[in-house]
């Protein structure tokens, strides 16, 4: 188990070494990507905010749809841009950064899909943990505290599982449930490997959000500069590496089995 620990620690500094490298060189087209997306996420709350109830709902839907299209357009264009770069192609035509209508609705279905777990798992915990009232547990101990915590373990899990969805879509133009498959057989055996890459990349944000506890608000800053400026432009290029680099060692069908793959 150590010596598995050691190799996978080895692979993840390899593919958080390699992408810091590519960073290095393509900086301000993936960190105007990742402007792009906090720009739009931000005008979008404002003028949600502002408008309030004095817009029709004609308009609000409008904006809702201009938004939502940016907004997941954007990403599935940084993963498109990771993806080349990452295979080495530095350099192609525009058309081929654009996604297709295809992708777009598969990508926001992944989504709903997991947002639609989200609420099953935590009907599950729920449920599980009802019992401990009859054991003396406080309600709100349990709904605040024990339901969430449960639910965040389980989907932290499900989530490293179909992490790779969007870049199955996007680098195969498969649907949306043969791409979660296949991100699932892809991770079998990995997930050491994704959760240490997980814990590298967040920790200057666990930092961030500690020192805001503490009330150090001037290294929570310089936590969050780091944050907005060279942690989150790197994450897309860390998973797609760690894309490329597994699937190069991917031995597994082209349409695999959703219950071989789970364990």
């Amino acid at each position: 188990m150590l010596q598995h620990l050691k190799q996978s620690t080895f692979k993840a500094n390899d593919v958080l070494m390699k992408a810091i490298g590519i960073l290095k060189s393509h900086y301000f087209s993936i960190a105007g990507l990742c402007f792009l997306l906090f720009i739009t996420s931000s005008l979008s709350s404002y003028l949600a905010f502002t408008l309030g109830d004095s817009s029709g709902s004609v308009v609000k839907g409008v904006l809702c749809f201009v938004f939502v299209t940016l907004f997941f357009g954007t990403q599935l264009v940084l993963i498109k841009r990771a993806l080349l770069l990452a295979q080495g192609v530095e350099h192609t035509d525009f058309k081929d950064y654009i996604p297709s209508a295809k992708q777009f609705v598969n990508f926001l279905m992944g989504f709903i899909l997991y947002s639609f777990l989200l609420g099953i798992v935590y009907l599950l915990s729920s449920t599980l943990s009802f019992p401990l009232l009859y054991l003396g547990a406080d309600m709100e101990t349990l709904s605040m505290e024990v339901n969430p915590f449960l639910t965040g373990l389980i989907m932290m899990f499900v989530l490293l599982r179909i992490t790779f969805f969007p870049y199955f879509i996007v680098d195969k133009k498969h649907g949306l449930f043969r791409a979660c498959r296949l991100s699932i057989a892809l991770t079998k055996g990995n997930v050491i490997n994704l959760l240490l890459l997980m814990l590298v990349v967040g920790t200057a944000y666990i930092l961030q959000v500690s020192f805001e506890y503490l009330g150090y608000f001037i290294i929570a800053k310089i936590f969050s500069a780091v944050n907005t400026f060279v942690i989150i432009p790197s994450v897309s290029l860390v998973m797609a590496v760690a894309y490329h680099n597994m699937m190069k060692d991917y031995k597994g069908g082209d349409d695999p089995q959703l219950l071989k793959n789970i364990i």
